[in-house]
């Protein structure tokens, strides 16, 4: 999911909790559908009766219109039994919406409860492990459309002047709309959505457009199939008076095409105003299959659905935003790896979803704009980020079903991007970066994953050690702050840095940095050093006399950072190179003083001698052959001396 930027300046300012009423904290394990890290997990659920069976089908069949959000149809679960026999089968649907009959396993059913946003249907004998079942609920109602976080709306965008009915399910809304059990490592196996609207409407969703099936009283039915796991938040309908506009990519190495299916306003203008960017797509398709494997629903589709809804939600294969601008159409596309083929496995760990997905759009801008526009990106995000100096990107328990805290923009997506910016630099080897993601999407491909499952594949290709990491920015709150100086004494430059955390919690960041030393002769260097604890002196040897000194030049490290050169308290000059060949740099702590220059060798004898005002000069020594000899400064009556040495 994606923000604009109001509304993201809203969860800044605001964090709401969301309503808890009946929900309570479960903790299940992250085994089986291909879970690498074997620790507990916490989700939300409503019942715990929805953790008793698994589900591996879902069919929705419902009537959408484009002018409020009334809906009429059916759900259709297939499930099975998971370790003990049951009684009684729990799914989630909204009390906004009427329940006109339940059907379980072919059979009209009369013993159900509707109470709470939950469906109770009563079995007259046990449901034993690994019975599957088959369980249809016909409904209708107007439910939704009362805010963001509500599952299904239909609004006006006013900038064209059409109407569309739209769903958004994330976090905890998808029984706004159709029957679920609302549980991230539940994925099911495949989906049928099937939407009857009228035939001046069209209506998008996931998979591939099995066919459009003609209807009476002129209306038609959208035939969506996808045969790949899917999360329930991902399922999606939209309905409008749009075109189809398909253009295809090319990811794999064969060649084969693949659909990018566009739902747009049925409007010439809209097309030309907007085909440049859609056409985007293609690019960043066939570089993020490049970056991170291939598409990972290379055997159905990609696509858009145009919708007023104020940013962009992933929904697996046909995303819903509000335009397509560069960096919404790269961040939804990048969910479809990360969000979609590998999900969270709870709201805590929503940096799987925003933080990767916010990484695209950096990557996005690196590889097919300028690392200029890149970078840019980042020291936006660094900015947005620093907004939250007590915050970190890892969801506290206490917090897991607050919606704003989840989608918090400053945190899971700026922080979390920012992280997978230091993961890289820490690294220090693209080629093993993004080896990295690819096996990350590999391992976890149509499963969930928690932000520890993501460090053991780190530290597994690495070969390093990752748990510091992550323990001071995942887990850990706020960022470093750095107060630095530093200064050149004869041949060694120190730089002198004090770090300290925003927050309490996390007092001290160990980290990388780089220094980018300006030289005299306007020659520069970059070196990196480690910052092991919160005081530390670097002593770094240096030839050449140091103009200048840079910290983390290219904005790698989330940050706030001070860093000037110290007076020369005590020291009338320093001299650079030293030793030297030809000639040397001489800094003084002072200009516009008149002061004498002596060089003499060691038994006293005079070989050169200046004056000047200047604050800096650069004087030729070719003249010397090798050896020691004496500076001397005579300035305002006192003398300071150092000993040179010529190579």
């Amino acid at each position: 999911m994606k923000w604009p930027h109001s509304i993201l300046s809203f969860f800044i300012l605001f964090f709401i909790s969301a309503a808890t009423s009946g929900q309570n904290l479960e903790t299940k394990s992250c085994s089986g559908k291909n879970n690498f890290y074997t620790g507990n997990v916490k989700d939300v659920l409503t019942d715990h009766r929805l953790s008793l069976y698994d589900v591996t089908f879902y069919y929705i069949d419902l009537e959408v219109n484009n002018i409020n959000t009334s809906i009429a149809g059916f759900t259709e679960i297939h499930g099975s039994v998971l370790n003990d026999d049951i009684s009684e089968l729990v799914f989630e649907l909204s009390e906004e919406l009427t329940i006109d009959s339940v059907f379980l396993n072919g059979m009209l059913w009369s013993g159900f409860l509707h109470a709470d946003d939950l469906i109770t249907i009563y079995s007259d004998s046990t449901i034993s492990k690994n019975e599957k079942f088959i369980s249809r609920i016909y409904y209708h109602g107007e439910p939704g459309n009362s805010g963001f976080f509500t599952g299904i709306s239909s609004r006006t965008d006013y900038n064209w002047n059409q109407r569309v009915t739209y769903t958004l399910s994330e976090p905890f809304h998808a029984n706004d709309w159709f029957a679920c059990k609302q549980v991230l490592t539940d994925k099911a196996d495949s989906a049928y959505i099937f939407i009857t609207t009228d035939t001046s409407l069209m209506a998008g969703s996931n998979g591939l457009l099995d066919r459009i099936a003609p209807l009476t009283e002129g209306r038609h039915r959208f035939e969506w199939k996808t045969k790949y796991p899917i999360a329930f938040y991902l399922l999606s309908i939209t309905v409008a008076d749009y075109q189809d506009y398909s253009i295809y990519a090319h990811p794999t190495m064969d060649g084969d095409s693949l659909l990018i299916q566009n739902f747009i306003f049925d409007i010439p203008a809209f097309l030309d105003t907007n085909r440049k960017n859609i056409d985007a797509t293609v690019d960043m398709i066939e570089l993020f299959s490049d970056l991170f494997t291939v598409y990972p629903f290379q055997q159905e589709k990609y696509g858009h659905c145009f919708a007023p809804m104020g940013g962009g939600m992933e929904h697996q294969t046909m995303t819903t935003l509000a335009s397509f601008h560069f960096s919404l159409v790269a961040h939804e596309l990048g969910h479809q790896w990360f969000g979609d083929n590998v999900t969270c496995a709870t709201w805590q760990d929503i940096w799987i979803n925003e933080g990767f997905a916010s990484y695209t759009e950096y990557l996005a801008l690196e590889h097919l704009v300028s690392i200029k526009e890149a970078s840019l990106w980042m020291a936006i995000a660094h900015e947005m980020a620093r907004t939250e100096p007590d915050g970190s990107v890892y969801i506290p328990e206490e917090d897991i079903t607050n919606e704003y805290r989840i989608f918090s923009g400053p945190l899971s997506y700026k922080k979390g991007a920012a992280i997978l910016h230091m993961i890289r630099y820490e690294l220090n080897n693209d080629d093993l970066f993004f080896n990295t993601l690819k096996t990350f999407q590999q391992v976890f491909k149509d499963s969930t994953a928690t932000g520890l499952d993501f460090m053991e594949i780190l530290e597994t290709k690495s070969g390093q050690d990752f748990g510091w990491f992550f323990d001071q920015w995942y887990f850990g709150k706020g960022y470093p702050a750095f107060s630095m100086t530093w200064w050149q004494e004869n041949d060694t430059l120190f730089i002198v840095s004090s770090q300290s955390g925003t927050s309490p919690e996390t007092p001290f960041f160990r980290t990388h940095i780089d220094f980018n030393l300006r030289y005299i002769d306007n020659s520069d260097t970059l070196i990196k050093m480690e910052q092991t604890e919160n005081y530390k002196i670097f002593r770094i040897p240096s030839l050449k006399l140091v103009s200048d000194v840079l910290a983390d030049p290219d904005n790698w490290i989330l940050d706030v950072m001070t860093i000037m050169k110290k007076p020369l308290d005590g020291v009338a000059f320093v001299i650079g190179p030293n030793p030297f060949t030809d000639h040397i740099i001489v800094q003084f702590h002072s200009s516009n003083i008149q002061r004498e220059i002596i060089i003499s060798d060691l038994g006293g004898r005079i070989v050169n001698r200046y004056k000047t005002e200047s604050g800096i000069i650069d004087l030729s020594l070719k003249n010397l052959v090798r050896g020691v000899y004496l500076f001397t400064v005579l300035e305002d009556g006192n003398l300071y001396s150092s000993k040179i040495v010529k190579e």
